[in-house]
């Protein structure tokens, strides 16, 4: 074991806080989760977990079969344009692996983080603890210790920061070279509607799918096992806001009027009954923001993941991400080498930094699938699509992100994961 870590410090309770907490705890080795938030979060929408993510919150954090009983669970997406026309399919499940390969799974986010948190509560090896409001941090030797705006302090072996892209713990590791994070330009409305609400084009049309439209892309899919609900999304150009300005942006329904005004040309189903049967007021909005390439990712005895050391651009494998980083992380913890935890951190930078930079090459190469198009940029983009189609017999498979395995991955001397 890598230094024998005896009590991890988590600082972050979001997704990928708990997860870790929950693999770590599956070795073993104590944790102690502290989030900023009074109490778990009913926002956020509902989002995508390819194989990719289920692997690992299954092998490691334990608890696929309960997600996978609370989400929609699909290998394709169906891809159509705005005339009706089936282009294809999308692969994103592991298919060709039967009954041992993963599928993809959307799921409310609120329901994943509240299996998460259930799961934790029910080992002593996690502790999970609200309104923690980090202020600083200070490491040396024999440990590193958290110290919180309520005089309180506790000292653990290793820190990790999964707090996110405005993380409290990249500025301990950064100092004045921390970024401020960048509005990417787009935002993301989105809503729900019972299935029934939504008219298809033809008696073969399934869900989920992919709408190709002059407009942008339309995406619809079902978010619960018997996919009685949809769920809609629409990126759209947009200016910067501040939290007040985002929430009254989306609270008087003026994001959805401006997402369905941008459609409003599009008659193709479902998306005309769709976006006809959308209530303005309860669409959410999603203004995603990024980080550029950070210069490190830890100190000796501190150390990021997730969104805190790479958030991404909107392209659906920001969690999964957090979620392999978990996977890489407790691998290294938990590995015979004798390493400092500062040679375990550099090691796990070295693994992760090329995956996440081929991943955001890829999401700048489909921004342009969603941007909107004029006349004949849009006719030719319709004959590149069919063209692509074609070359792919049907099938565009894109799971080669998706199906990426955690274990299959160098990490120098790790044992098993206990089942």
């Amino acid at each position: 074991m890598a230094m024998a870590s005896r009590h991890v410090l988590i600082i972050g309770g979001g997704l990928a806080g708990p997860c870790l907490a929950l693999s770590l705890a599956r070795r073993n080795i104590r944790s102690t989760i502290f989030e900023i938030r009074p109490q778990p979060s009913e926002s956020g929408g509902s989002i995508s977990l390819g194989p990719n993510a289920l692997q690992v919150l299954d092998r490691y954090a334990g608890v696929y079969y309960q997600l996978r009983a609370n989400g929609f669970v699909y290998n394709r997406f169906g891809a159509f344009t705005d005339g009706g026309e089936k282009l294809g399919e999308i692969s994103v499940g592991e298919e060709e692996k039967g009954d041992e390969g993963y599928p993809a799974l959307r799921i409310m986010r609120s329901t994943l983080h509240e299996v998460l948190l259930d799961a934790g509560s029910k080992t002593e090896l996690v502790d999970m603890r609200w309104a923690a409001r980090l202020a600083k941090i200070e490491e040396n030797e024999q440990g590193v210790t958290a110290h919180f705006e309520d005089g309180t302090t506790v000292t653990g072996d290793i820190l990790i920061g999964a707090d996110g892209i405005h993380s409290k713990v990249r500025e301990h590791i950064l100092g004045p070279e921390a970024p401020t994070p960048v509005f990417t330009g787009t935002c993301i409305v989105n809503g729900f509607l019972p299935a029934s609400a939504a008219i298809t084009p033809s008696p073969d049309f399934t869900f989920p799918a992919f709408m190709f439209t002059s407009s942008g892309l339309f995406m619809t899919i079902p978010i619960d096992a018997d996919a009685k609900t949809l769920a809609w999304g629409i990126t759209q150009t947009s200016k910067e806001r501040t939290r007040d300005e985002w929430r009254d942006f989306e609270l008087s329904g003026e994001a959805a009027r401006l997402a369905k005004a941008d459609f409003d040309q599009i008659r193709a189903q479902p998306v005309r009954s769709l976006l006809d049967s959308a209530d303005e007021s309860k669409a959410k909005v999603w203004a995603p923001y990024s980080i550029p390439e950070l210069p490190r990712w830890h100190t000796p005895r501190v150390c990021l993941i997730g969104d805190a050391a790479h958030a991404l651009p909107p392209n659906g494998q920001g969690s999964a991400m957090a979620f392999e980083d978990v996977a890489i992380m407790t691998r290294l913890i938990t590995s015979k080498e004798g390493r400092s935890f500062e040679q375990l951190f550099e090691r796990f930078e070295a693994i992760r930094r090329p995956r996440i930079k081929g991943i955001q090459e890829s999401s700048r190469k489909g921004e342009a699938m969603k941007a909107r198009t004029g006349p004949v940029g849009w006719y030719l983009k319709k004959w590149a699509f069919r063209g692509f189609f074609w070359w792919n017999s049907g099938v565009l498979k894109h799971n080669k992100e998706t199906t990426y395995d955690v274990e299959e991955v160098d990490v120098g001397g790790s044992t098993p994961l206990a089942q």
